[in-house]
């Protein structure tokens, strides 16, 4: 049995042997993935005006200290921070806002025997230190999974990665789901919850079975994109992602398993321009769910209906979820720009006192926490650089990597509808797609044609991103068709 302390602690150390081996780009991944899926959940370190360790943060930590201290080695999108006005006011909305709504939630509430307290100064700079360390990901992975290769790195790592944790998830749907218990000594989450029909679901080391089913739709989505543009691994990846849907489909969630069987034949069938059109619309919706579900826009009685022919008990719980979303967003339209704050303030409490609310989905909770300002700055970031992606389509090419990237945050998005399943994942290829976007801008085409051809392997950009010991740095340039600028006796542009 690991310590669950020694195993966050000893992250950094064996990120430092990632960085060391692999290139930049896979490194950065692999850390961030990696910590995500093997570290253990509900487990962390809260110390004084530092942020709360946890199989979140200290991942991104070590993953931005090393790229920054390995950067010679690789290249990346300038500066640490995005270039462009708008995803830099997105960041100071989300980070200012989380002063605001301490600011604006001083008054102590107190309803039958509970008092929910004031909140202080200081818990505003612990939710801007909080709120800055969630972006880290994104931070970094906009700076080196930008470029085309980059982002073929984090599709690979995904799908891979999914392929290893599918090992375990086989272990857990035959011996229950005991692996956390197994090797940090614990179980993270309500062990009925787990239980499904005559067998289990699995988690092995996240937080709920939810999360780990979104995790394998957005890693079959991973292998279908990479079946895409790699014709002569075609057949292995298609194989591949048909395994991960089997194990989306083991995983018992009903919600991950319709997402994927939507979103996987626009990602295997249908164009670029098509699949960045469907991610761009889906994306809108998003961002202005609570409007629209406040306004009774979303057809939520019919969806409870087309659920009921499924499973009436689905559709029961579907229901109690429905009302609870319309109770919290009546209290949330009480104070609508900058939320009721943390300690439960943004729950509904009976006569006596008692919590008599059920908050699972992350933009009820991001909406009745921080108001409009969270929301928008916090879903703004992952939506706005799939539009900005889509209008910059007409004129500039955008790869099959960026369109599977585009539509794995999408699955996520409208996961997020009915859970909570915002991680460090969701960041980290908020981060590419944004570096994307500033790729465009800036006029650096490194995407290869829009064809079923395997791209042609330079020193710097191999043809399949693999987990591979950093290659040779010296720069091959690009046209639009790839073919090598040269100045007079054959040397390479700079």
């Amino acid at each position: 049995m690991i310590p669950p302390l020694f195993a966050l602690f000893a992250w950094p150390v064996i990120a430092v042997a990632f960085f060391r081996k692999l290139t930049l780009p896979v490194a950065v991944a692999v850390t961030i993935v990696g910590g995500y899926l093997l570290l253990p959940t509900r487990f962390y370190v809260n110390l004084p005006l530092l942020p709360t360790l946890d199989k979140h943060s200290i991942p991104a930590i070590a993953a931005i200290t090393l790229a920054l201290a390995f950067a010679a080695r690789g290249r990346g999108l300038q500066g640490l921070l995005p270039r462009s006005v708008l995803p830099l006011a997105l960041i100071a909305i989300l980070i200012g806002s989380s002063l605001l709504t301490v600011l604006t939630n001083g008054d102590v509430i107190r309803i039958g025997g509970t008092t929910l307290p004031g909140m202080r100064v200081y818990d505003g700079f612990s939710a801007m230190l909080g709120a800055g360390i969630a972006i880290l990901p994104l931070l970094v992975a906009r700076k080196f999974l930008g470029e085309q290769a980059g982002q073929r790195v984090l599709l690979t790592v995904l799908a891979f990665g999914a392929l290893a944790y599918s090992a375990l998830i086989l272990i857990e749907l035959r011996m229950s789901p005991q692996m956390n218990n197994w090797v940090y000594g614990f179980f993270p989450h309500g062990w009925s919850q787990h239980v499904r029909a005559s067998g289990y679901r699995p988690l092995v080391f996240l937080q709920h079975g939810l999360r780990l089913s979104i995790f394998l739709a957005a890693a079959t989505l991973a292998a279908a994109a990479l079946s895409r543009s790699a014709a002569a691994d075609r057949a292995k990846l298609l194989a591949l992602a048909g395994w991960l849907l089997l194990m989306v489909f083991a995983s018992k969630s009903l919600g991950a398993l319709l997402i994927t069987l939507v979103l996987l034949p626009v990602v295997l069938f249908l164009g670029v321009r098509m699949q960045m059109l469907i991610a761009a619309i889906l994306g809108v919706i998003i961002l202005a769910y609570p409007m629209a579900r406040a306004s009774g826009l979303i057809p939520v009685e019919r969806l409870q209906a087309a659920i009921a022919e499924y499973s009436p008990d689905r559709a029961a719980s579907f229901g109690t979820r429905l009302e609870n979303e319309e109770a919290l967003l009546d209290k949330a339209a009480q104070r609508p720009l900058f939320g009721w704050g943390g300690w439960g303030r943004s729950r509904i409490l009976d006569e006596r006192g008692n919590d008599v609310t059920i908050a699972d989905g992350y933009w009820i909770i991001a909406f009745g926490v921080g108001g409009w300002a969270r929301y928008l700055s916090e879903f703004g970031l992952l939506v706005v650089p799939i539009v900005l992606l889509f209008l910059r389509s007409r004129k500039r090419p955008v790869s099959r990597e960026t369109a599977g990237l585009s539509l794995i945050m999408i699955a996520n998005l409208v996961d997020m509808i009915p859970n909570s399943s915002m991680t460090p994942i969701t960041w980290l290829v908020a981060g590419a797609l944004w570096g994307r976007v500033e790729c465009l801008a800036a006029d650096r085409d490194d995407t290869v044609p829009d064809t079923d051809a395997t791209p042609t392997p330079t020193r710097d950009r191999p043809a399949s991103a693999g987990l591979s010991p950093a290659p040779d740095r010296r720069k091959t340039p690009y046209t639009r068709q790839t073919t090598l600028k040269t100045r007079h006796g054959g040397r390479p542009a700079r």
